[in-house]
């Protein structure tokens, strides 16, 4: 028996799986089974309705711009652990969901529908973090004796190669000039690998000392700061930065300088080859919803294999797209954990040739 529009809405309506469809930009809620009414706490009245004329707290608490952002880019977007306020009467309650804002494109790629399945997961959130409060500490520390351990060995092979090198220039002056040069640039790269070593196990060191005092960031003038400099480190670059609304901040400044170094930093180092017909990009921009300020890092980059997106924020783990790259794994697993520390979360999605958005969620003090 083929599947059929109707056969699918029957078997997603029987389904204890919530699960709700939107048929529209403006998010007209085509389809919502029970499960999903009960999430929240909603009757079928509902449907035909806009998520926002429904629900003026998801559009407050910033969900309804992700999901026209899903519409608009067709880049599909899963989150977990994301805290959300169900009104129920005139009770609120907080719960927290593992989601996902699923694209449905047609054959010209564009974006007819938006799929959204949520698991709600208060009772697994909470017992986690009552777990890792307890032993955030000594995690943390064995954190460190590992960066100290590969520390000691990731060193041993560029300043292997710089005692080679001396010794050989020193010991043979008359080398042709061409041997000379080569020795150079192995020497000149050895010195940025242990400089970029180096850099990253400060950066993850500096994380336990987070400074709790917060200041007011001017983000204009910081970002075009940051941006400034990578573009230091990556000359050859022709990325093109688009900076929109940029909020301002309550947090301490050198913890915003790591996130946002490490992830414009990325952003350049994994644009697509420059001589495409357009330029790569890389837009930043901010919203204000109740609960904080939302930064979003959007570019046209190499993009991440789904398979990759569950690891890319875990310490030394890289995409399999990017191993040609140089690079620790550590930046991400650092932004994510800073972004934690600031009781925060940080959250992407991606497709694989067509970009990514990293989510950066700073809530109110």
């Amino acid at each position: 028996m083929p599947f059929d529009e109707h056969f699918l809405l029957s078997v997603l309506e029987r389904s204890p799986l919530a699960t709700a469809i939107y048929d529209s930009a403006d998010l007209n809620i085509a389809f919502a089974n029970q499960a999903m009414l009960d999430t929240w706490h909603a009757s079928s009245s509902i449907l035909g309705h806009t998520l926002c004329a429904c629900f003026p707290s998801f559009e407050k608490e910033g969900f309804s711009s992700i999901l026209k952002n899903v519409w608009k880019t067709g880049i599909t977007y899963r989150a977990k652990d994301t805290p959300a306020d169900i009104l129920s009467g005139r009770i609120i309650i907080k719960r927290y969901f593992d989601f996902e804002y699923k694209a449905l494109l047609d054959e010209k790629g564009n974006t007819y529908a938006i799929l959204h399945s949520s698991w709600d997961v208060t009772e697994r959130k909470l017992a986690y973090d009552k777990a890792e409060s307890q032993k955030e500490q000594i995690s943390f520390n064995r954190k460190l004796d590992l960066l100290s351990n590969t520390l000691s060995h990731d060193l041993k092979k560029p300043l292997s190669i710089l005692k080679m090198g001396n010794d050989m220039l020193r010991k043979n002056i008359s080398l042709p000039k061409d041997v000379q040069q080569k020795w150079f640039d192995n020497m000149q790269a050895a010195i940025e690998n242990i400089q970029s070593i180096i850099n990253q196990t400060l950066q993850l060191n500096k994380i336990r000392a987070v400074n709790p005092v917060r200041e007011c960031l001017d983000m204009d003038k910081k970002i075009a700061e940051w941006i400034d400099e990578v573009k230091l480190l990556y000359p050859a670059s022709q990325l093109e930065f688009r900076l929109g609304n940029l909020y301002k901040l309550e947090v301490n400044c050198s913890v915003a300088y790591q996130i946002f170094f490490n992830l414009i930093s990325n952003a350049v180092k994994y644009a697509k080859d420059t001589e495409q017909d357009y330029l790569d990009y890389l837009a930043i921009y901010s919203e204000k919803t109740s609960k904080g300020i939302v930064y979003y890092l959007e570019d046209n980059g190499i993009g991440i294999p789904d398979e990759d997106l569950d690891v890319v924020f875990k310490a030394y783990e890289r995409a399999k797209n990017a191993l040609a790259a140089q690079g620790s794994g550590i930046g991400l697993s650092l932004v994510k954990e800073l972004m934690e520390r600031l009781d925060g979360n940080v959250n992407l999605s991606s497709k694989l040739g067509k970009g990514t958005i990293i989510r950066l969620f700073f809530p109110n003090n």
